[in-house]
């Protein structure tokens, strides 16, 4: 279906108002930014010089607008910062918090308004309550770095998070965290705050916050927090994460029902933890020496007899590769109607303990020691793994695992927006047929693009904070790009990578070939860049968009529904 005439002209009426009447400002103190921002029109872009700037108080009321470093990186805002974007549609970019400030009690940034996007920031030995505060819906924090938070709190008042997500309790927020890396958070150690990001909280716990995070890097958390990512609500999304040389922490669903793990990487690091939850889904995993040292296990089930709300019911572990990793504990109590189905094991030593009676085992193939009574659903062999050139053990042409799959586990949980195992681990392509699956996260000679691997530094947060000689792996290439229409909104989000400097053009056509607008044409720096476009004024229907940047093209279709 294509544009009709009328909507067509108005969109492009609509663009053309929008640019004529934007305007790009300059501007040489915060005093003069907060101006400027008061004063803006719609489409304006807002640039403050580069410098230091101490204690700053900023108010973004207006929509629309962007706020950012003249060079991105470039503005530093020292001392203590309370900055508040309650407009919406709004971006916010390229700014650093790096001074040793004494503590400051409030929350750095946050974020109340709706569909806005923080995008290119630091925060690096800067102290705060958060440093980032959700309270709006849609809002993206993308390629933003976090780390050596000082630990001057502890979470004993439920603060003191990087990131802190408050969903409400009648919308789900569907806010997104992504590219972002999360590094070298100095403290105690176990449950003393400073958690990288929080999605909800204990007494939020029922409440839908449907959030995703995305493509992010986590290393040497612990120390903050053994809690790297805290899931405190409901329908949220963990999925192609690195947790990279993280021993002490782990992905943890603490409170709330109906959470997903998946396409997730734990390489010598802690994996994931399910406490006082119930209905969780984790597959496509990947572990490798998790829990192999330091504080954490591979997986920890943690039954509370104080919370009689969650019973750990339907905790489902399905299609994951855990590689001489840790002990996998069972929780000895509490766990009903669970099911670990179709996952690789291989180690020299026990891989289960604490057994409980509530978790079925069906198609699973280990090589190893158990450690606990399992009867069936345990295959003893070889899984025949062979490392592969990003560096992480698939299987081998000859490996049991292939076509091995039992077709006999709960259908995955349905939360707007995720993918279903039709993609493994690498987001190739899977058999519709389970019982053609493989056993384990990949499946073996698959069809497709390898669009998820593990993530190294080099991948995510601000451009300016990576070397010129770093380089990014060979999947983060301009053949990464794809197209999301954000759940509850009339926009879509673009998303692509460059391997180097390029001029990007972004088109959209309608099905008959016809150019309905140049969404954008600019030159743009290497590394994942992220753009939002309003589709309000687009019939439903089927649409393409253009990607071309230097010598490289491709179209991709989206449907606008």
């Amino acid at each position: 279906m294509s544009v009709t005439r009328k909507s067509h002209a108005f969109l492009l009426s609509l663009f053309l108002i929008q640019m004529a009447n934007a305007a790009t400002i300059n501007v040489g103190s915060v005093s003069a930014l907060q101006t400027a921002i008061n004063n803006s029109n719609s489409g304006d872009v807002i640039n403050l010089a580069d410098g230091h700037y101490t204690n700053n108080t900023l108010n973004i009321s207006k929509s629309n607008i962007t706020v950012q470093a003249l060079t991105v990186g470039g503005a530093y805002l020292d001392g203590n910062n309370t900055i508040v974007i309650s407009g919406n549609n709004n971006t916010f970019s390229g700014f650093q918090f790096t001074s040793k400030v004494t503590f400051n009690g409030s929350n750095t940034i946050t974020l109340s308004g709706n569909t806005n996007t923080l995008a290119e920031v630091n925060f690096n030995g800067y102290c705060a309550d958060h440093f980032v505060y959700i309270t709006g819906r849609y809002n993206v924090v993308t390629n933003c770095n976090f780390q050596n938070k000082l630990a001057v709190m502890t979470d004993k008042a439920g603060t003191g998070d990087l990131v802190q997500i408050i969903p409400s309790a009648t919308n789900p927020g569907y806010n997104t965290i992504r590219y972002c890396s999360f590094q070298h958070i100095p403290g105690m150690g176990g449950d003393y705050g400073n958690e990288c990001i929080r999605i909800g909280n204990s007494t939020l716990s029922a409440f839908i916050s449907r959030t995703t995070v995305e493509y992010c890097y986590f290393e040497d958390t612990g120390l903050g927090d053994s809690e790297a990512i805290s899931v405190k609500s409901q329908e949220n999304i963990l999925r192609f994460n690195t947790m990279n040389n993280n021993q002490d922490a782990m992905f943890v669903f603490r409170n709330g029902d109906n959470n997903v793990a998946y396409g997730n990487f734990f390489i010598n690091s802690g994996g994931i933890r399910v406490k006082e939850a119930n209905n969780i889904f984790c597959y496509n995993n990947y572990f490798e020496k998790a829990g192999a040292t330091g504080s954490m296990n591979a997986v920890s089930f943690i039954y509370d007899t104080s919370n009689s709300s969650y019973v750990l019911d339907n905790i489902h572990f399905i299609h994951n590769t855990f590689v001489d990793c840790g002990l996998i504990d069972f929780g000895g109590i509490g766990a009903t109607n669970g099911t670990w189905a179709n996952n690789t094991f291989k180690k020299t030593g026990t891989i289960f303990n604490n057994p409980n009676n509530g978790t079925s085992f069906k198609g699973n193939i280990y090589k190893g020691t158990l450690g606990v009574n399992i009867p069936t659903g345990m295959t003893n062999s070889d899984p025949l793994l062979v490392l592969n050139a990003d560096g992480y053990y698939g299987l081998s042409a000859s490996s049991p695992c292939i076509d091995a799959s039992d077709a006999n586990y709960p259908a995955l949980l349905s939360i707007p927006g995720i993918d279903t195992l039709l993609m493994d681990i690498q987001g190739k392509t899977r058999p519709v047929s389970r019982i053609q699956k493989d056993v384990g996260c990949e499946e073996y000679n698959a069809f497709g693009t390898v669009i998820n691997r593990p993530l190294k530094l080099s991948d995510v947060g601000p451009s300016y904070l990576k070397s010129v000689s770093s380089t990014m792996l060979p999947s983060v290439d301009p053949t990464v790009f794809s197209v999301f229409q954000n759940p509850g909104t009339h926009s879509i989000t673009v998303t692509y990578s460059l391997s180097c400097e390029s001029t990007v053009h972004l088109e959209l056509y309608n099905l008959n070939g016809e150019l309905i607008c140049s969404l954008n044409k600019q030159k743009q720096p290497s590394g994942m860049h992220w753009e939002r476009y309003d589709i309000a004024c687009l019939t439903p229907g089927v649409f393409l968009i253009r990607l071309r940047s230097n010598a490289f093209t491709k179209t991709i279709e989206f449907i606008n529904e």
